[in-house]
């Protein structure tokens, strides 16, 4: 299960939680019907499984383990289906009813890619299970027709387990991505920089490469905006986005910092980043936009060791207004 890719999304481990707690009420029910019965090996089944996931919930609140629950309840239904499924169905036909929860279950818990490997995974079992049974002679309470139904209504299921979770999955995507970009330029925002940065911040210090953080403002923007109107201005920002694009990796991180103001967060050492800073100035200084030349202000930082980047971000802002207060249309480099 740990080698397969399960998305441990906030909402997927706030669901876990909640269902092991119902499951956990519901095996210390079924426990009791079943003492009361005289079953004193399903009552036993039932208050293990009520117990490990007391155990479970009390070491993911001990240690802060928050995928533990949702590992676990996926481990769970797999065995409680290939259990009260695959090994009473054939005997208990009305165990078959229970067959048809668990693919929306594995879809929404584990992903697509998951998911599919349990509905399948579980209905191999299930018919391997009814042919074992018909092949050793067991007398079967449930026909031919019925199991072929009841296996029709498990693929049913899952296919519509899968194109919900997918159709899903997709508005999810395209939800976070408008919620990160700037509409305008197709950017990234500054919630998107934070989201992004961080995760590229941690790979560059494993790896132990330099990063550089460029701010760049464009100098007199208020200018367009107030003698040629907002709809000029917008245009200059779309092209200025559209020609960093061009002067940067695929693997630099680019955004919209806000208003006029760009940041860009690179690989590189104090030098690589004063030669890209050099280049993009002068592009733009040099470059025909719509309504006229234009140029811009550029700071630049190194991070630092033990530095957040809120830090490194504020040097190269500082750097930025040093190259402004310096006649504009030029690079500064603050360093600690």
């Amino acid at each position: 299960m740990y080698s397969l890719p399960i998305p441990c999304s906030p909402e997927r481990q706030a669901v876990a939680k909640q269902l092991l707690k119902v499951l956990a009420v519901f095996g210390a029910v079924v426990a009791t019907i079943d003492l009361l019965n005289g079953n004193h090996l399903g009552a036993a089944a039932s208050a293990l499984i009520s117990v490990s996931i007391l155990v479970v919930m009390f070491i993911a609140h001990t240690r802060a383990s928050h995928a533990l629950p949702l590992h676990f309840v996926i481990w769970l239904l797999l065995c409680m289906y290939l259990f009260g499924t695959v090994t009473h169905m054939p005997l208990h036909p009305e165990k078959a009813v229970w067959s048809t929860v668990f693919p929306f279950a594995f879809f929404y818990l584990a992903g697509l890619q998951t998911g599919l490997w349990l509905s399948v995974f579980s209905l191999a079992s299930t018919i391997v299970a009814y042919l074992m049974y018909s092949w050793f002679g067991t007398s079967l309470q449930v026909t031919f027709y019925g199991f072929t139904q009841t296996v029709g209504a498990f693929i049913l299921c899952s296919i519509f387990a899968y194109l919900y979770e997918k159709v899903r999955t997709q508005q999810e995507q395209l939800l976070k991505q408008s919620a990160q970009c700037d509409p305008l330029t197709g950017l990234l925002n500054r919630r998107g920089f934070e989201t992004v940065s961080d995760s590229a911040l941690q790979q560059a210090m494993c790896a132990q490469h330099p990063v550089a953080v460029l701010l760049i403002d464009l100098d007199s923007f208020k200018q367009i905006n107030d003698t040629q109107g907002h709809d000029a201005g917008d245009l200059l920002l779309k092209e200025v986005s559209a020609l960093l694009r061009s002067l940067t990796r695929s693997v630099d991180i680019i955004s919209r910092w806000g208003g006029e103001e760009f940041v860009l967060l690179l690989h590189a050492d104090l030098e690589g980043a004063k030669q890209l800073g050099e280049k993009i100035r002068s592009a733009i200084a040099t470059h025909q936009f719509t309504n006229g030349a234009r140029t811009a202000s550029i700071g630049i930082a190194i991070h630092e060791q033990q530095e957040q980047l809120e830090e490194t971000i504020k040097r190269a802002d500082i750097a930025m207004y040093r190259a402004k207060k310096s006649g504009k249309n030029r690079v500064e480099i603050l360093t600690r």
